[in-house]
């Protein structure tokens, strides 16, 4: 994740409370008397007509309301901790895109290097070939993590002890028809672009790939990851899924939610950003531990979208830290 650039700001945003099917618009007692006073102001009704000035109120109220939703979509929203720091808020998604050729190289290789490496081993890889496309120059280095995937989450649990992985554990509630996939633990990639060492193992690749009579190529460095990144859990319904996960994150640091959409949602007593992010198409919620500590995610499937309600109710029922 990203931090916004932005500055902090204050805005009369939407709030939903959820429970476990209903939501409730907080706002909405000081909207309806707001459209009374531009109401009696308009028409210059006094509060003994009140009654008789109700239908149109209303309509006013459903104009405002409904353009308040898309007032809290368009602007920054920002979750504060105890001291009033910011640590949770929304950026802009990030605007890029891999030519179909692109990703089916990427494919290839990995597929390749989880046939050399062995469950553990991260590779950090380059690709010589003439024909991929200038998006691949941004980002000439990439990475391959051969991580355990476990089929449990009994399983998942020791290597999360093991590890001392950000904690997940398996929610009370998923919705109908969708069952414990897999789950697993990432690492950071490292080097990180920018780094002299990045440059340096960037040079050193890129130099074989020269020397190589091969046209189409693939070259890398088995190197350690720099610590654990992540847990994660995929729960399936046929080609559907929903996913888990519990990113570890330095305390202070503030975490950005890529979004175009958002709203906040209050799950047992807890702000989480709700968000629509249409470079993936996926939907989230977002939310960080009492700690600071961790940053948990559900993503939906686009091609099966949950409803508000069931993302709150999958949070309501994840035990976190």
């Amino acid at each position: 994740m990203r931090d916004s650039g932005q500055s902090e700001q204050d805005q009369m945003l939407r709030r939903m409370e959820v429970g476990s099917t209903h939501e409730e618009l907080d706002v909405t007692p000081l909207i309806m008397h707001k459209v009374r006073q531009i109401h009696q102001k308009k028409h210059g009704k006094s509060n003994g007509y009140r009654k008789k000035s109700f239908i149109p109120v209303l309509v006013t109220a459903i104009l405002i309301l409904s353009s308040l939703s898309v007032y809290a979509g368009n602007y920054l929203i920002q979750i504060k901790n105890k001291e009033g720091k910011v640590v949770l808020s929304t950026i802009k998604p990030w605007k890029y895109t891999e030519s179909e050729y692109n990703v089916k190289r990427v494919k290839e290789s990995e597929e390749e290097l989880s046939e050399i490496l062995k469950t553990g081993e991260q590779a950090v890889y380059y690709i010589k070939d003439q024909h991929l496309t200038s998006s691949s120059q941004k980002y000439p280095l990439k990475y391959y993590y051969k991580a355990t995937k476990h089929p449990n989450y009994e399983e998942l649990a020791k290597e999360i002890e093991k590890k001392g992985a950000p904690l997940l554990q398996e929610p009370e509630y998923v919705p109908e028809g969708y069952r414990f996939d897999f789950g697993r633990i990432n690492i950071n990639n490292y080097p990180i672009l920018g780094t002299p060492e990045y440059e340096s193992l960037l040079d050193e690749l890129k130099m074989q790939a020269e020397k190589s009579d091969e046209e189409q190529g693939l070259f890398y460095r088995i190197l350690p990851g720099a610590g654990i990144a992540s847990t994660g859990m995929e729960y399936r319904k046929g080609e559907h899924r929903i996913t888990i996960l519990a990113f570890a994150r330095e305390k202070g640091k503030k975490a950005g939610v890529p979004s175009n959409e958002v709203i906040i949602l209050t799950v047992k007593g807890r702000e989480r950003i709700f968000s629509n992010d249409s470079t993936t198409e996926t939907r989230s919620l977002t939310w960080l531990s009492d700690s600071e500590e961790v940053l948990y995610v559900i993503r939906d499937d686009p091609k099966d979208p949950l409803s508000k309600e069931e993302f709150a109710k999958i949070a309501a029922g994840l035990k976190t830290e």
